[in-house]
């Protein structure tokens, strides 16, 4: 039976990477910090920072509390460009990187009920937007995994996660196909470490939202729960300028989405396969997509790699509801057999 492993940003996490949206939102506060201690100005079309009363350098911010700290004292003031990055900084503690995708589709709903009451202002919105892809891009280029030449891929490996995947390479019946294709919905490499475990032709990575520096494969940051009841209403506006960051038109700029259903066997009922679910949210910004793969009739099981919070919590039934909401009314009871029960299912890393 074919694999589909469907790799998030816990997957990243769980390998020491710094690529939490705290983490990423404080880099370019300091970032921005940096530059005002040089120039006692700063505007990125995101944020504009000036010297406060008592200009001096202004140390490096190491949490959310000293920025704030730091403006409190009026060591500088800060005029937020648009509400969008005005909400992504001060909701700093409560967003994960669906929420700045949900977030951002949320002042678009503002944006449409702005335009019935005879108000438009969606520019703004969408250039803020473009302004963050490209700065996470810069972020996440300086924490990623880089491997030197020779060097000992398995040092880097997480031990939890490599014995999960020789289970999934190894759990397989001799007179099926087997397949393994691994999802990635980060714009990191860190799957690549684990290439050496499989057999050439049995380990793909598809890049479905796009790779870090790679021109050909360019990265999709936005929304894409095109279920959702306004969105019908958004298209009918006639209106591109709502639609730019929709993933769907990202996704027709490669064949990575042609190139998934392929493996599901589109057409082809006797190629059924499991869904193992390795630190993705299964938020509502990949709503359509996930919909497409759990839904699909030749979906077997879906099992659950739950982050383990401490010794007495763990995410499981969180993540249980979550993937809830991508299956319709009319295939909860599908959901309700192929999700793996608790007892059959694991932490994804014991720590």
């Amino acid at each position: 039976m074919n694999k589909l492993v469907i790799i998030g940003n816990g997957f990243d996490l769980a390998h020491g990477l710094k690529t939490r949206y705290s983490d990423f939102i404080l880099w370019y506060l300091n970032e921005a910090i940096v530059a005002l201690n040089t120039k006692l100005f700063y505007n990125d079309g995101l944020i504009k920072l000036l010297t406060g009363n008592n200009p001096k350098k202004i140390d490096f911010f190491k949490s959310i509390y000293d920025f704030k700290k730091a403006y409190k004292m009026e060591q500088f003031e800060i005029d937020y460009q648009h509400d969008f990055i005005n909400n992504l900084i001060n909701n700093l503690g409560n967003l994960n990187w669906v929420d700045i995708e949900s977030e951002y589709y949320k002042l678009l709903i503002d944006y449409y009920k702005d335009i019935e009451n005879g108000e438009f202002a969606i520019s703004g919105l969408n250039d803020s937007f473009e302004i963050i892809k490209t700065e996470l891009q810069q972020y996440l280029s300086t924490v990623e995994i880089k491997l030197e030449p020779n060097e000992n891929v398995q040092r880097k490996m997480n031990k939890d996660i490599q014995n999960h995947l020789m289970k999934i390479k190894d759990n397989v019946n001799k007179s099926e196909p087997n397949n393994i294709l691994f999802l990635n919905f980060n714009y990191t490499s860190t799957i690549e470490l684990y290439k050496t475990l499989f057999d050439e032709n049995q380990f793909r990575v598809n890049y479905i939202h796009g790779k870090l520096n790679n021109e050909s494969n360019p990265i999709i940051f936005g929304y894409g729960d095109e279920i959702d009841s306004y969105h019908e209403k958004i298209e009918q506006l006639n209106n591109n300028d709502f639609l730019k960051n929709f993933k769907s038109f990202g996704y027709s700029m490669t064949r990575n989405y042609q190139d998934l259903f392929k493996f599901l066997g589109m057409g082809n009922r006797k190629l059924k396969y499991e869904v193992h679910i390795m630190g993705h949210s299964c938020g509502l910004s990949d709503r359509v997509l996930l919909n497409g793969i759990f839904e699909h009739e030749n979906c077997e099981k879906i099992k659950i790699y739950y982050h383990q919070k401490d010794e007495f919590s763990n995410d499981y039934v969180e993540k249980r509801m979550d993937i809830s909401r991508h299956f319709k009314a009319e295939s909860k009871g599908k959901m309700r057999l192929i999700i793996d029960s608790f007892p059959d299912s694991k932490p994804l890393t014991s720590s």
